[in-house]
């Protein structure tokens, strides 16, 4: 595409060919052109901006959704994580104290993660603690917190000394990214569904908010069997989500199938990284970059697909500022997975100099 300065120039040289004349800097005709130059500029650009998104795999943002819904599907949005707590009293109460529901309890830190009780529970006379499922107040993944995070009491009821999780906190997870829906919008012209194969219960199964990935192994099981291995976003699968998830699936499996839900492993898989970086770029900045590359890639990855390293080295050599990679030798290699598996981010180290 032509630059400003292109277009202006090719305009002065027409104009100087047929008047004879070269325009003065600051005469009315030249500035008519900067003028004129911008505006059809300005066009070139709205017109590679809007080419890009005529296509599902260039497309961006509400653009790339309604790509997506010509395909029958919908961009997963981000959930809630949920959980349950613990309440628990320093002294033996001599009465009921009850914890309404909307009490908030939070993580601790310098950037605590709010969750509410979604229930109201008492602790009765003579009792020491409570059980209440909890919900987070925002959605998305960072929710997702370990076993015992969440410890601070925001709006305790009168008795109350402590909280606690005896479980992770599951289920948060973030907005459907564009490369994850550009990838699934791609695949469902690769693969069609036509109502009993495997891409059809794959599809019924992601379209579920939560569900970050799906496999389907059939005859798992014996004739007329479907296993379906779903995984969520930064967590394992609450029980919840595979209740409605095996809900969907037998409302729209075949007659006389038995469809059956699970929980995929996550196996995590690591990246040993090298890099040189070109003149003039930060390697702190550009190995940050390769990072977040290479995450992206394993969470784009479905349940039972595999991490290839010529894949992961293609989102590094993209990176804006690396000149050359190496993957250390020894320490990385292909991660091929079963139908019941999928592949979270392990370690990844990024040192600098490409050794030859």
């Amino acid at each position: 595409m032509e630059t400003y300065e292109q277009i202006l120039s090719r305009m002065t040289d027409k104009y100087t060919e047929l008047s004879g004349i070269v325009p003065h800097e600051a005469s009315d005709i030249a500035i008519r052109m900067k003028v004129l130059a911008g505006e059809v500029y300005s066009c070139l650009v709205q017109t590679q901006w809007l080419r890009r998104q005529i296509f599902a795999d260039t497309a961006e943002g509400e653009f790339l959704d309604y790509h997506a819904m010509t395909r029958g599907l919908t961009r997963r949005q981000a959930s809630c994580a949920v959980g349950e707590v613990i309440f628990a009293v320093t002294e033996t109460p001599v009465s009921t104290i009850t914890i309404p529901a909307g009490t908030v309890v939070s993580t601790g830190g310098e950037n605590p993660l709010q969750f509410e009780t979604t229930e109201t529970v008492e602790i009765l006379a003579g009792n020491l603690a409570a059980h209440a499922l909890i919900r987070a107040l925002a959605p998305g993944r960072e929710y997702n917190v370990a076993q015992g995070a969440v410890s601070v009491l925001v709006t305790p009821p009168a008795g109350i000394g402590s909280v606690t999780n005896p479980d992770p906190c599951m289920g948060g997870t973030d907005t459907e990214s564009d490369e994850m829906l550009r990838q699934r919008v791609l695949d469902s012209f690769r693969f069609a569904s036509n109502g009993t194969n495997k891409v059809y219960y794959q599809t019924q199964a992601m379209d579920i908010p939560g569900v970050a990935g799906a496999s389907v192994v059939p005859l798992g099981r014996g004739v007329g069997t479907v296993d379906v291995y779903i995984s969520a976003e930064g967590s394992e699968v609450p029980e919840e989500l595979i209740d409605e998830v095996s809900r969907r699936l037998s409302e729209m499996r075949e007659v006389n199938v038995d469809v059956k839900v699970m929980q995929a492993q996550a196996v995590a898989v690591d990246f040993y990284v090298r890099i040189d970086v070109k003149d003039g770029y930060d390697f702190e900045q550009v190995s940050a970059d390769c990072r977040q590359a290479l995450e992206d890639y394993v969470n784009t990855r479905n349940v039972g697909q595999a991490v290839l390293l010529t894949e992961a080295g293609e989102r590094i050599y993209h990176v804006e500022g690396v000149k050359e990679y190496v993957f250390v030798s020894g320490l990385n290699g292909d991660n091929r997975l079963d139908p019941s598996q999928y592949a979270v981010v392990g370690k990844i180290s990024i040192s600098q100099g490409v050794v030859r």
